[in-house]
């Protein structure tokens, strides 16, 4: 359905609240795979060149994004991110599994971008056909439909041309991406893998975000547009064919009551700011400041 959400609506972060409680996962695969995949941090893939054809800045779209609310999608964050949209009075589509796989490359190239929020990337990934997967990856790839992807929407967007895990589809072609260290952390400590990161940014200055199981995003020349604090890519932009796209292993989109619910503290307040600046930003091809 198109249309918006009200931040201000008095039963919505208690719908976030009771979303939060039934959809308790992070953005981990929860894949056997995992130790296939070969390192996300650090690898120069030199994917900034910018678009095969003259497709930058001559696309039109209908709508400006379409945002994924299907199955394995953590609960939350879908209507957090249209409430971000629709009230920079940008329009959506949110649509199930079995919507996205009634829909055509056509379809999907009426959107400016495809929104992937997080959840788990290997239910996502499941609940969709093959034909629909391939659609996606030439929705972006041929017709340059944007992608941004939050963590599970990182994790299932990235893998290597010959080697598609079952938690994937592949959007861009690089090396399946490794977890941020906090998810053995805090999983050998018998904790949920959600917590507060303090990422650093191009111009000096830093964010405290909420990070849920994300992954290691890729680096390289005019890639990498936040750190975690270990130095490791925490979002990154790239393209891949004619398709920008924007990977993010941190949730600026997050309710205030996620923070409630995990007793998170959050040096800075949410940061719905910086997600449109992501959202914004991948709708209109717009390359954004990176450490090199």
């Amino acid at each position: 359905m198109e249309g918006k959400v009200n931040l201000r609506h008095p039963y919505f972060f208690i719908f976030v609240f009771i979303g939060i409680a039934a959809t308790l996962t992070s953005c981990a695969p929860k894949s056997s795979e995992g130790d296939s995949r070969a390192s996300g941090s650090g690898n120069n893939y030199g994917l900034m060149a910018g678009p095969t054809s003259i497709l930058q800045g001559s696309r039109k779209f209908t709508t400006d994004a379409l945002v994924f609310n299907g199955t394995g999608t953590w609960s939350p964050e879908p209507s957090s991110l249209e409430s971000i949209l629709s009230s920079h009075g940008a329009t959506y589509r949110e649509v199930s599994s079995a919507e996205l796989n009634e829909m055509s490359v056509d379809d999907l190239s009426q959107f400016g971008a495809i929104v992937w929020p997080g959840g788990i990337a290997l239910k996502q990934a499941n609940s969709l056909s093959a034909t629909t997967k391939d659609n996606l990856r030439r929705a972006v790839q041929e017709r340059g439909v944007s992608w941004i992807g939050f963590c599970a929407g990182a994790f299932i967007a990235a893998a290597p041309a010959e080697h598609n895990a079952s938690y994937t589809i592949g959007i861009v072609d690089t090396p399946l991406l490794d977890m941020y260290y906090l998810e053995q952390q805090l999983e050998r400590a018998g904790k949920t893998d959600i917590s507060m990161t303090m990422e650093s940014f191009p111009d000096g200055s830093k964010r405290d975000l909420v990070w849920y199981g994300g992954p290691i995003t890729p680096s390289g020349h005019n890639m990498v547009i936040a750190k975690y604090p270990t130095g490791d890519a925490a979002i990154s932009q790239m393209w891949s064919g004619n398709g920008f796209l924007i990977l993010s292993g941190v949730h600026p989109g997050a309710p205030q009551s996620t923070r409630r619910y995990f007793s998170l503290v959050d040096s800075d307040g949410t940061d719905f700011d910086l997600a449109w600046t992501l959202l914004e930003a991948a709708i209109n091809q717009k390359a954004l400041p990176t450490f090199n």
